[in-house]
């Protein structure tokens, strides 16, 4: 059975996809990559504590991997700054991306947002259209980039913005019809259950699923 690799499992997204995975039966082992413990005890999942400032050196631990998922992702507010933000956002995930290709990994599957463009004056959608670009570069034997709208879910953190946000789409949402579907909410759990099914089925190099794919799925 494969192997599976997995960052920001302590997150919303990701911490439904290890979920996902270990029920799934599908994986020989799922390795967890984090900063603190998940809480979470499974015989085929191993957890490992990082420095994501210094992932390159968590590969002796890991050993070969077949697929690998990244739900990571922050906010300005909750990074401190623009320049955190980026951090994660960017050079967290392109890290991990990097260590990924360098364990084998055939499949990459990365949680990024709707409307990522690296040419937008939004900062937010920027830096994930120029994290899109530069996992690209990279060459790695297949990339799936998710793009969900505002995600819906049980956090662990409060995010006041983004919790108005849910409740007004949430309203609204009915109403949303033709290509303002598209912005419709979209669960954790369809997109954590997006990641597992894209790498089951066979799709170009280079594939990103748009929400309103990802709610289909």
């Amino acid at each position: 059975m494969p192997t599976a690799m997995v960052a920001g499992a302590t997150g919303l997204i990701g911490a439904r996809l290890v979920s996902l995975l270990l029920e799934s039966g599908d994986y020989d082992r799922v390795h967890a990559l984090v900063r603190r413990p998940a809480g979470v005890t499974h015989e085929r999942l191993v957890e490992h504590m990082v420095d994501f400032n210094k992932l390159s050196s968590a590969g002796g631990d890991v050993g070969p991997v077949d697929h690998a998922f990244c739900a990571l992702g922050t906010t300005i507010r909750r990074a401190g700054s623009k320049e955190a933000f980026r951090r994660v956002d960017h050079d967290y995930v392109v890290a991990f991306a990097q260590l990924a290709k360098a364990l084998g990994a055939q499949q990459l599957v990365v949680v990024s947002s709707l409307g990522a463009d690296p040419g937008t004056r939004n900062f937010y959608l920027r830096v994930k259209g120029q994290t899109e670009r530069d996992l690209q570069s990279l060459g790695l034997p297949r990339l799936v980039v998710l793009r969900p709208s505002l995600l819906t879910g049980d956090r662990t953190e409060f995010r006041p913005a983004e919790r108005i946000s849910q409740l007004l789409l949430g309203l609204t949402s009915p109403l949303l019809v033709g290509k303002l579907g598209r912005i419709r909410p979209v669960s954790d759990q369809q997109v954590a259950a997006a990641m597992l099914r894209s790498v089951k089925e066979d799709g170009p190099a280079t594939q990103v699923i748009e929400s309103e794919d990802i709610r289909s799925i």
